[in-house]
Protein backbone atom coordinates (compact mmCIF):
# COMPACT_ATOMS: atom_id res chain seq x y z
CA UNK A 1 0.00 0.00 0.00
CA UNK A 2 2.52 2.19 1.34
CA UNK A 3 4.56 1.99 -2.14
CA UNK A 4 1.43 2.27 -4.55
CA UNK A 5 1.18 5.67 -2.49
CA UNK A 6 4.90 6.86 -3.21
CA UNK A 7 4.62 5.82 -6.64
CA UNK A 8 1.01 7.70 -7.52
CA UNK A 9 3.27 10.79 -5.43
CA UNK A 10 6.09 10.40 -7.91
CA UNK A 11 4.09 10.43 -11.09
CA UNK A 12 2.22 13.21 -9.68
CA UNK A 13 5.56 15.10 -9.87
CA UNK A 14 7.27 13.41 -12.95
CA UNK A 15 3.80 13.36 -15.24
CA UNK A 16 2.15 16.33 -13.78
CA UNK A 17 4.30 18.82 -12.23
CA UNK A 18 3.41 21.64 -13.99
CA UNK A 19 -0.39 21.07 -14.06
CA UNK A 20 -0.85 20.23 -10.96
CA UNK A 21 -0.66 22.54 -8.05
CA UNK A 22 -1.66 19.56 -5.48
CA UNK A 23 2.10 17.66 -5.37
CA UNK A 24 3.45 19.28 -2.30
CA UNK A 25 0.21 19.14 -0.45
CA UNK A 26 -0.20 15.18 -1.35
CA UNK A 27 3.13 14.38 0.66
CA UNK A 28 1.39 13.08 3.77
CA UNK A 29 2.79 9.88 3.62
CA UNK A 30 4.97 10.49 6.93
CA UNK A 31 1.71 9.49 9.30
CA UNK A 32 1.14 6.77 7.03
CA UNK A 33 -0.97 4.69 7.77
CA UNK A 34 -2.43 6.08 11.32
CA UNK A 35 -3.68 9.17 9.15
CA UNK A 36 -6.54 6.90 7.65
CA UNK A 37 -9.63 5.78 8.59
CA UNK A 38 -9.55 3.19 6.04
CA UNK A 39 -7.61 1.62 3.31
CA UNK A 40 -8.50 -0.53 -0.17
CA UNK A 41 -6.23 -2.19 -2.29
CA UNK A 42 -6.76 -3.94 -5.31
CA UNK A 43 -4.89 -6.56 -7.22
CA UNK A 44 -4.11 -8.76 -10.36
CA UNK A 45 -3.11 -12.17 -9.91
CA UNK A 46 -1.95 -11.63 -6.41
CA UNK A 47 -0.08 -8.30 -7.50
CA UNK A 48 -0.94 -5.04 -6.15
CA UNK A 49 -1.75 -2.84 -8.83
CA UNK A 50 -4.25 -0.07 -7.39
CA UNK A 51 -5.15 1.23 -3.70
CA UNK A 52 -6.58 4.40 -2.30
CA UNK A 53 -7.63 5.29 1.28
CA UNK A 54 -10.36 7.21 3.62
CA UNK A 55 -9.30 9.73 6.23
CA UNK A 56 -11.26 11.52 9.09
CA UNK A 57 -12.16 15.32 8.35
CA UNK A 58 -14.75 15.79 10.69
CA UNK A 59 -17.97 14.59 11.94
CA UNK A 60 -19.39 14.96 8.55
CA UNK A 61 -16.94 14.50 6.30
CA UNK A 62 -14.37 11.68 4.98
CA UNK A 63 -11.96 12.74 1.99
CA UNK A 64 -11.14 10.19 -0.58
CA UNK A 65 -7.03 9.76 -1.19
CA UNK A 66 -4.64 8.98 -3.40
CA UNK A 67 -6.58 6.86 -5.76
CA UNK A 68 -3.62 5.37 -7.76
CA UNK A 69 -3.74 2.80 -10.19
CA UNK A 70 -0.64 1.56 -11.85
CA UNK A 71 -0.67 1.15 -15.93
CA UNK A 72 -0.87 -2.52 -15.57
CA UNK A 73 -3.94 -2.47 -14.11
CA UNK A 74 -5.82 -0.04 -15.79
CA UNK A 75 -9.09 -1.14 -18.17
CA UNK A 76 -9.98 -3.42 -15.40
CA UNK A 77 -12.46 -0.91 -13.89
CA UNK A 78 -10.14 -0.88 -10.51
CA UNK A 79 -10.87 2.80 -10.30
CA UNK A 80 -14.44 2.45 -9.82
CA UNK A 81 -14.74 -0.51 -7.96
CA UNK A 82 -11.67 0.89 -5.27
CA UNK A 83 -14.01 4.63 -5.22
CA UNK A 84 -17.45 2.32 -4.73
CA UNK A 85 -15.81 0.60 -1.52
CA UNK A 86 -14.68 3.93 -0.02
CA UNK A 87 -18.32 5.55 -0.45
CA UNK A 88 -19.65 2.24 1.14
CA UNK A 89 -17.33 2.91 4.13
CA UNK A 90 -18.33 6.28 4.99
CA UNK A 91 -21.75 5.62 4.39
CA UNK A 92 -21.30 3.00 7.05
CA UNK A 93 -19.23 5.24 9.17
CA UNK A 94 -22.43 7.13 9.07
CA UNK A 95 -20.66 10.32 7.18
CA UNK A 96 -23.01 12.66 5.05
CA UNK A 97 -20.28 13.35 2.69
CA UNK A 98 -17.25 12.09 0.82
CA UNK A 99 -14.96 14.71 -0.67
CA UNK A 100 -11.82 14.77 -2.83
CA UNK A 101 -9.29 17.26 -4.72
CA UNK A 102 -8.24 16.86 -7.86
CA UNK A 103 -7.04 18.93 -10.78
CA UNK A 104 -8.84 19.36 -14.33
CA UNK A 105 -5.59 17.77 -15.91
CA UNK A 106 -7.24 14.79 -14.21
CA UNK A 107 -9.93 14.04 -16.91
CA UNK A 108 -10.33 10.28 -16.79
CA UNK A 109 -10.92 10.77 -12.68
CA UNK A 110 -13.16 13.49 -13.30
CA UNK A 111 -15.21 11.54 -15.39
CA UNK A 112 -15.04 8.21 -13.06
CA UNK A 113 -16.04 10.63 -9.85
CA UNK A 114 -19.18 12.46 -12.58
CA UNK A 115 -20.41 9.07 -13.12
CA UNK A 116 -20.35 8.03 -9.20
CA UNK A 117 -22.39 10.99 -8.41
CA UNK A 118 -19.49 13.18 -6.94
CA UNK A 119 -20.52 17.40 -7.46
CA UNK A 120 -18.48 20.02 -7.81
CA UNK A 121 -17.86 21.78 -4.23
CA UNK A 122 -15.81 24.97 -2.52
CA UNK A 123 -12.84 24.15 -1.40
CA UNK A 124 -13.41 21.86 2.08
CA UNK A 125 -9.08 22.02 2.81
CA UNK A 126 -8.84 25.96 3.48
CA UNK A 127 -6.06 25.42 1.14
CA UNK A 128 -3.84 23.54 2.49
CA UNK A 129 -3.56 20.73 -0.39
CA UNK A 130 -3.08 23.56 -3.43
CA UNK A 131 -5.46 21.64 -5.41
CA UNK A 132 -8.00 23.67 -7.76
CA UNK A 133 -11.00 21.38 -7.79
CA UNK A 134 -12.96 20.24 -5.15
CA UNK A 135 -15.90 17.22 -5.32
CA UNK A 136 -17.84 15.46 -2.96
CA UNK A 137 -20.55 12.85 -3.06
CA UNK A 138 -23.64 13.29 -0.71
CA UNK A 139 -25.37 10.57 1.03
Amino acid sequence: MRALFLEYLQVLKTDYANEIGCVAGQEDIEGFPENYRALFIAKIDGTAVAACGVKHINDRDCELGKLFCRPVGRGHALGRRLTEKALEHARRQNYERLVLSTEPVMKHAIRLYRDLGFQDIEDYSCGTGGCSRFMAYDF
